[in-house]
């Protein structure tokens, strides 16, 4: 739920119809209701039983009072005395119920049904009309004499009750009747009052319930205010807040828990707070270092990449190399098979010194050839020091190169070493680098003190080809001289016999340096190929790393950021 949900929750109050103070008060308010209309309809048809059977009872006992008065006076006087329009008039005219204006007494004859007397003069001699006294008239035409009582008909639209007396012999029938408005009025004037005190008591029950239930809910309208200060992340305590704790009903209680929840929850954003601030400082830090971290292997991956690229150069330089070494050694193989043939020549020019003219020309073919054989010689005496020159700037390039690996690898591991725990194993692939360095380093000093030798034996050769030429120059002088100085042909011979001994002697022990030479330069080649390849495997390595590095860069940012947000939502506790 984000912030504006928060608020508008925050901010909505209970509708009013919808408030438990006023379910309360409508629950109170039906429950009176309730009662009252219970009681109206339990008591109001009661009573108006009760007053009905009175009221009969009374207007009943009217009826046979006046009856038997009639009985009595027409045994004493008569009935044409007794019931006369006169006489009946002075007699029933005030015969009326109490309360009931509109009751009277009315009489006529049992045998004919002839009105004998009325209040409305107009009737008297008429028959009768209402279906009543028809009912009693049809009752004693059969022989039947009814009990006094109390009837109820309606006549003209009104409902009547009538009280009704027989005298003796049927010679009369008194009815006494009234309205049955009238009858019930004072039960409806009842009735009506007690609809009134009925209104009145639920308008006092009302503003009673009202005003107790507002008592009862109003603390927990303090607390509502409090959960929502709370929900603010307001933690103050304020001075509602202590009136509910001095409360000793299920409100205090309330109160308390609340207050307790407010404790707890100050206690639990301050640990909060504390742990969001520390995650914060350890994030940025984390942050700082994965950059750090991540800036070093960068270089540290562009050391390899020219480690790798100087190691290829290296194995190709090394190659190469190689290649020159075996070409000396071909070259060297040549020398020596021209030696061993100015040796089978001097052999045989030493054999045929008898034979002068024979000797001089085989001699000065012998000795062009010779002179172009050693011309030859020293020129690939020459080349093969050349190379051996430059075998030598491989080596030395070849040992700065590994002493540069070597330094990079130191530096790899002093930032692996940073890296801590993370920069183990590219720690062990830097000190592996640092051991083929070395290893490199070794060769290479092997190889370079191979070549020194190598250079010397060369130069020596190259002295040697000199003075080589220098005696073919002089055999050529003596050649052309032979015969002014044939005498010194045989020491010449000797001297050049000795010398292409020496030559083959020395030309043997530069074809095994030379095999020296191609063997080492070959393990140079196999470990400069290992030197690239592992170059290689560091460089993958080192790119891993890099993105391991960076992915943990990335994380680490994404949980600066979570820091940020979490201290951002810290701040909205208030505790003071």
């Amino acid at each position: 739920m984000n912030n504006q949900e928060i608020n508008k929750t925050q901010g909505k109050k209970a509708n009013t119809m919808h408030s438990l103070k006023m379910k309360i008060f409508l629950l109170v308010f039906i429950a009176i209701i309730f009662a009252i209309g219970l009681c109206l309809l339990m008591i109001v048809p009661k009573s108006k039983n009760n007053l009905e059977t009175v009221i009969e009872n009374y207007m009943k006992d009217i009826t046979v009072v006046e009856g038997e008065n009639l009985d009595r006076e027409l045994a004493s006087e008569g009935a044409d005395t007794v019931l006369s329009a006169e006489a009946l008039q002075d007699d029933l005219k005030g015969i009326s119920i109490s309360g009931m204006p509109s009751s009277y007494a009315y009489i006529f004859s049992g045998t004919d049904g002839t009105m004998l007397y009325h209040p409305t003069a107009d009737k008297i001699g008429l028959p009768v009309e209402n279906v009543a006294a028809k009912q009693l008239l049809t009752e004693i035409g059969e022989g039947k004499k009814p009990e006094p009582s109390v009837i109820e008909y309606e006549f003209k639209g009104k409902q009547k009750y009538a009280a009704y007396y027989i005298g003796n012999e049927a010679a009369f029938v008194l009815i006494i009747t009234a309205d049955g408005d009238e009858v019930f009025a004072s039960l409806n004037e009842t009735t009506n009052y007690s609809l009134i005190g009925a209104l009145v008591l639920i308008l006092v029950c009302s503003v009673f319930t009202f005003f107790i239930t507002s008592l009862m809910f109003r603390p927990i309208g303090v607390i509502t205010r409090v959960i929502n200060k709370i929900s603010d992340m307001d933690f103050r305590e304020n001075d509602d807040q202590k009136h509910m704790l001095k409360q000793k009903d299920e409100t205090g209680i309330m109160g308390h828990a609340v207050n307790t929840l407010r404790l707890e929850l100050i206690d639990i954003a301050k640990q909060i707070k504390g742990k969001s601030q520390e995650l914060y400082e350890s994030s940025e830090a984390l942050s700082t270092g994965t950059s750090e971290t991540v800036t070093a292997v960068e270089q540290v991956e562009n050391a390899i990449t020219e480690i790798a690229k100087g190691a290829t150069s290296q194995a190709q330089e090394t190659q190469s190399a190689s290649e020159n070494v075996v070409l000396m050694g071909n070259m060297i193989e040549e020398a020596n098979t021209e030696v061993e043939n100015l040796r089978t020549n001097a052999r045989a020019m030493r054999d045929a010194g008898n034979s002068a003219v024979t000797i001089l020309k085989e001699l000065g073919q012998i000795n062009q050839q010779t002179k172009d054989a050693m011309e030859v010689i020293y020129k690939q005496t020459n080349v093969t020091n050349e190379s051996a020159q430059k075998i030598k700037e491989a080596t030395e390039i070849i040992t700065d190169i590994a002493e540069e690996t070597n330094l990079l690898s130191l530096n790899a591991s002093i930032e692996a070493a940073r890296a801590g725990e993370q920069g183990r194993g590219f720690a062990v692939v830097a000190a592996q680098i640092q051991k083929l360095a070395e290893q490199s380093n070794e060769s290479a000093r092997q190889i370079e003190a191979i070549i020194n030798t190598l250079i010397e034996e060369s130069e020596k050769s190259v002295d040697t080809m000199k003075n080589v030429k220098e005696v073919i120059d002089k055999q050529d002088v003596n050649v052309t001289n032979t015969q002014d100085a044939f005498n010194k042909v045989k020491d010449g011979i000797d001297r050049s016999v000795e010398g292409i001994r020496e030559i083959a002697k020395r030309t043997a022990g530069l074809d095994e340096a030379r095999i020296k030479v191609v063997d080492i330069v070959q393990n140079l080649t196999a470990i400069a190929e290992e030197n690239a390849a592992s170059t290689e495997e560091t460089s993958a390595s080192a790119e891993e790393v890099n993105a391991v590095i960076s992915n943990i860069a990335a994380n680490a940012n994404n949980l600066h950021e979570i820091a940020v947000s979490l201290e951002d939502c810290v701040k909205m506790f208030i505790f003071e």
